[in-house]
């Protein structure tokens, strides 16, 4: 994984409130996984154009896509290439996508067509992860943290965004 970003070193990849790129110090992936999922539970995946189209494109998995991007976005991975290494090379990812890598494409285009429900999925395990990390169950969210943790969740989807367009442009 030539251009994955990982916390290696926790002083110079926080940022400037302490939060790790990598927020599996915060929170253990297996715990991560499970907040995912309970948020992704609550979607309406009933809903009438959502079946439809499901129905005419098979291959769509937007609850695999969801958990795959939120938890490599929440652990550094950014690159979709990166991802997509990480189907076949790493353990948690690989079980998220079930053994079923998608392509390089496919993840640039689900970005792009459901930013602002990654968006709102990571920032709702940014919360998660702080809650868990300082013991405070579950405490409100202050209006100036909740602007933080959506500057923070855009950032790490700019961050994917702009590595791809990179990796394009080599």
């Amino acid at each position: 994984m030539t251009t994955m970003i990982r916390a290696e070193n926790k002083a110079q990849e926080a940022d400037q409130f302490g939060l790790p790129w990598d927020i599996s110090e915060l929170a253990p992936p297996k715990l991560l996984l499970q907040w995912i999922d309970k948020q992704i539970e609550t979607i309406d995946w009933t809903n009438p154009n959502v079946t439809a189209f499901e129905a005419k494109h098979l291959d769509f998995r937007p609850k695999m896509f969801l958990r795959l991007l939120s938890y490599a976005y929440a652990v550094g991975i950014f690159a979709s290439e990166d991802v997509v290494e990480g189907c076949y090379g790493d353990e948690v990812l690989r079980s998220i996508c079930e053994n079923d890598a998608p392509t390089v494409r496919a993840i640039m285009a689900f970005r792009r067509e459901n930013r602002g429900l990654l968006q709102w999925l990571i920032v709702e395990l940014l919360k998660q992860a702080i809650r868990y990390h300082v013991n405070a169950g579950d405490f409100l969210i202050s209006p100036g943290l909740k602007r933080y943790l959506a500057d923070a969740a855009v950032a790490r989807i700019d961050i994917a965004r702009h590595m791809d367009r990179g990796a394009r442009d080599e």
